[in-house]
C-alpha cells in the first residue's frame, strides 16, 4: 500500500499558517492592512500580553456582506485581484486570501461587520478554523475583529514565541511602520491598556514622525522630494546628527507597502557614505511610487520583501535623489575631494582615554592620527554590485607568528620609548586595586620586560626564553571587561551623577526597552526617569577610566537590549563587552613604560589573559630557538 497520503484541510490550513503568521505581530500587521484596503479612515488596535492573548482591530471601512462573511475566511478567497493578469497590476496591500483563513486556523476570532448599505451587522465567530456561530447584530459601519489565544491549537508555534515584552515591541514597530505609511489615516494604538500614541490623519507625514521619534528627529530631518519618469521619491531622511548605530530607524514604504529591500538600503547607504561616521546608519522614511508592472511583491510570504525589474535603475535613482538632496543642506558641507575627505574623517572613539598607573603616575593619552579605519572605501556609485552584495569588511587576526615576519624580511624597529611631549598629564591603565586584591592572584604568565611599542597598537616583551607581543587594546579590553563582570555581579558598579541630566528623545521602542529593562541600567550605573512622552532624563552614568560614559554607550546598550533576549546572561556579557571596549586603550595610543608596565601585570591576574571578550588574541609569543632557526644560527 502507498504511504503517501493527502493532508486534511485543517491541517493544511495550520500548515499554511506557519508561513504567513509567524508571531501576533504578523496577525495585526494584516489585519490592518485589510482595513487599509478597505478604506478604512480611522484605524483602532489594541493589544494585551504581546499579543498572544488578546488583539482587537477596529475600522471605518466599507465593511463584509453577510454573504460574503464565510468566503472570506476561506483560503484563496478575495476581493483584491479576479485573475492572473492582475498580479501585474497590484494597487492592493493584501491579494492572497490567505489571511483570515491562517488567523482562524491557530486562534479563537470573532468578526462583526457592517455596510453603509445595511442597517443590521454581521457576526461570525471561529475557533481553531471551525465556525461556532453566524448571526445578524447591531454594530457600527466597518469591522470589528478580536482574537484571543494565538496557536492555542499549536503549543510547538506557541514555544517559539519570544516573551510577551518582545513581542509587544515587534507590534509597536509594525504600527509604527504602519503609522508611517499611511498619514493621512488616523491610527489608535493601545498596548496592555496604555495608550501608546495617536496619530490625526491628516496627511502630515512630519506630525507621524514627531508622534513617534520626538522632538530631536523631527528638527533633523531632510525632505526628500524626487520625481523622474519611472519613479517618485518622497520622504525625509535624518542628518548627521540622529544618525544610529543599527538600521532599526530606516523605513521604506513602495506603493505604500513597507518592504525591506537592499537594493535601496545600500542606495541611501552610499549617498551617506562620507558625510556620517563609520559604524553609523543613516535614518530615513521614504515613501516611493513605481509602476505596479515593474515590481514584484508576491516573493516573500509576509510580503515583506519585493523585487524590481531593473534594480540598477533604481539604486541610481535613489543615491542621486538622497545624495542631492542631503548636500543641499547647507550644514553639511559637500567633499568634493574625496581622498582628502578620508584623511581628515574624524575618528570613531576619539575622546581621550584614561588609565591609571599602579604608583601613582598619571598621563593623558592623545589619540594618533594613524587609527586603523576598516571602512574607508570611496564611493564608487557605478559599481552596483558592490553596494548591494559586498559583506562588511573584518579584520583578520592569526595566533601564526609567521606573519608577523615583513615579506621583504626587512627588520621591523621598535620605538624604545615614547616620545615625552606627545603625552600629557592623565590617568593611565586602570590598575583597580580593590579589583586585584578581591580575586585569586595567580599569574597565568611570568613577568616580561618591557622592550617598546610597535605603530602605538603592539607592546614588544620578552621572558625568559621568549619573545611576546601584546594587543594593547585586547589587551586592556580584557582587564576592564573582568573587572565590570565582577562590578556587576555584586551591583558594584561605579557611577556618577550628572550635574545637568542627560535629557533623551527616543522612539516608541527604545522607550519601551528602556522601561522593561530598568533593573539592568540600575545595574549597569544608570539612574533613568520618565521625562513624559517618550523623553527619558539620566541623572547618572557608569564611570569608564574615571570617565562619566557617553551618549553613545546608552544607545549601543540600548541597543544591545533590542537585538538579544532582555537582560539574559548573554545580552549582559554582550554589554559588557561594548563597555570593555569602549573604555580601552586604542590602536595608536601612545603609552610610556610605566603604562605598559602596568597593563602587562593587571593582564597577567586575569582569569583568561590569552583573548578578549571577542575572542581575538591579546598576546602571541616566539621562542629565542624559533628567532635562531629565523635568522638560521641553528637548524
Amino acid at each position: 500500500m502507498g504511504i503517501i497520503r493527502i493532508l486534511d484541510d485543517n491541517t493544511i490550513n495550520k500548515i499554511a499558517a506557519g508561513e504567513v503568521i509567524e508571531k501576533p505581530a504578523s496577525i495585526i500587521k494584516e489585519l490592518v492592512e485589510n482595513s487599509i484596503d478597505a478604506g478604512a479612515t480611522e484605524i483602532s488596535v489594541e493589544a494585551k500580553n504581546g499579543g498572544i492573548s488578546y488583539i482587537r482591530v477596529v475600522d471605518n471601512g466599507k465593511g463584509i456582506q453577510y454573504e460574503d462573511m464565510d468566503k472570506a475566511f476561506l483560503r484563496h478567497a478575495t476581493s483584491k485581484i479576479c485573475s492572473e493578469v492582475d498580479l501585474n497590476y497590484i494597487n492592493t496591500l493584501g491579494f492572497r486570501g490567505e489571511a483570515l483563513a491562517s488567523i482562524a486556523a491557530i486562534s479563537k476570532i470573532e468578526l462583526m461587520s457592517k455596510t453603509a448599505e445595511n442597517e443590521i451587522g454581521n457576526r461570525i465567530y471561529i475557533e481553531g478554523g471551525v465556525t461556532k456561530v453566524k448571526e445578524q447584530c447591531g454594530c457600527p459601519d466597518g469591522t470589528i475583529i478580536t482574537i484571543k489565544d494565538v496557536f492555542f491549537n499549536t503549543p510547538a508555534r506557541l514555544k517559539f514565541l519570544k516573551s510577551e515584552t518582545r513581542e509587544g515591541i515587534y507590534i509597536t514597530e509594525i504600527m509604527q511602520n504602519l503609522a508611517l505609511s499611511n498619514p493621512n489615516i488616523s491610527f489608535k494604538y493601545k498596548l496592555n491598556d496604555k495608550l501608546v500614541f495617536s496619530t490625526k490623519g491628516d496627511g502630515d507625514i512630519k506630525a507621524v514622525v514627531f508622534c513617534i521619534y520626538g522632538n530631536q528627529v523631527v528638527n533633523n530631518l531632510i525632505e526628500i522630494n524626487s520625481s523622474k519618469e519611472f519613479i517618485t521619491i518622497k520622504g525625509y531622511v535624518g542628518n548627521s546628527n540622529i544618525a544610529k548605530s543599527n538600521r532599526n530607524s530606516q523605513s521604506l514604504f513602495v506603493n505604500g507597502r513597507y518592504v525591506k529591500n537592499k537594493t535601496i538600503t545600500a542606495a541611501v547607504e552610499a549617498a551617506f557614505k562620507s558625510l556620517i561616521t563609520i559604524n553609523k546608519f543613516p535614518f530615513y522614511i521614504l515613501h516611493m511610487y513605481v509602476n505596479p508592472e515593474f515590481i514584484d511583491v508576491n516573493v516573500h510570504p509576509s510580503k515583506a520583501e519585493i523585487k524590481f525589474q531593473d534594480e540598477q535603475l533604481i539604486f541610481k535613482a535613489v543615491y542621486h535623489s538622497v545624495r542631492d538632496s542631503i548636500l543641499s543642506v547647507s550644514s553639511i558641507p559637500k567633499i568634493e575631494d574625496k581622498q582628502r575627505f578620508v584623511s581628515n574623517v574624524p575618528k570613531a572613539n576619539t575622546e581621550s582615554v584614561q588609565i591609571k598607573i599602579s604608583d601613582g603616575y598619571e598621563h593623558k593619552l592623545e589619540k594618533s592620527d594613524n587609527s586603523l579605519n576598516l571602512f574607508k572605501d570611496n564611493l564608487d556609485n557605478q559599481n552596483f554590485d558592490k553596494y548591494v552584495t559586498e559583506p562588511m569588511i573584518k579584520p583578520k587576526y592569526t595566533n601564526d607568528i609567521e606573519e608577523f615576519v615583513h615579506e621583504n624580511n626587512e627588520i621591523i624597529e621598535l620605538d624604545s620609548g615614547c616620545r615625552k611631549n606627545d603625552i600629557k598629564e592623565n590617568e593611565c591603565v586602570n590598575n583597580n586595586d580593590n579589583y586585584l586584591n578581591n580575586i585569586d592572584r595567580i599569574s597565568k604568565f611570568g613577568p616580561l620586560s618591557i622592550v617598546g611599542q610597535i605603530h602605538f597598537t603592539y607592546i614588544v616583551a620578552e621572558g625568559q626564553e621568549e619573545m611576546y607581543l601584546i594587543d594593547q587594546h585586547a589587551a586592556h579590553e580584557r582587564i576592564l571587561y573582568e573587572q565590570y563582570v565582577k562590578q556587576y555581579s555584586v551591583n558594584s558598579m561605579q557611577t556618577q551623577n550628572l550635574l545637568v541630566p542627560m535629557v533623551l528623545d527616543l522612539s516608541l521602542s527604545e522607550n519601551q526597552i528602556v522601561l522593561d529593562n530598568k533593573n539592568v541600567f540600575i545595574k549597569l550605573g544608570y539612574d533613568i526617569e520618565e521625562f513624559g512622552g517618550n523623553t527619558i532624563s539620566i541623572r547618572a552614568v557608569p564611570v569608564i577610566l574615571g570617565n562619566p560614559s557617553s551618549k553613545d554607550l546608552f544607545f549601543d546598550i540600548l541597543n544591545q537590549l533590542n537585538e538579544n533576549r532582555r537582560d539574559s546572561p548573554s545580552t549582559v556579557e554582550k554589554i559588557l563587552y561594548t563597555m570593555a571596549c569602549k573604555g580601552a586603550v586604542k590602536a595608536g595610543d601612545k603609552l610610556s613604560f610605566k603604562e605598559m608596565n602596568s597593563l602587562i601585570e593587571q593582564l597577567r591576574y586575569c582569569e583568561n589573559p590569552y583573548t578578549c571578550p571577542h575572542g581575538r588574541p591579546t598576546i602571541i609569543k616566539m621562542t629565542y630557538l624559533e628567532l635562531e632557526k629565523k635568522f638560521k644560527r641553528i637548524q
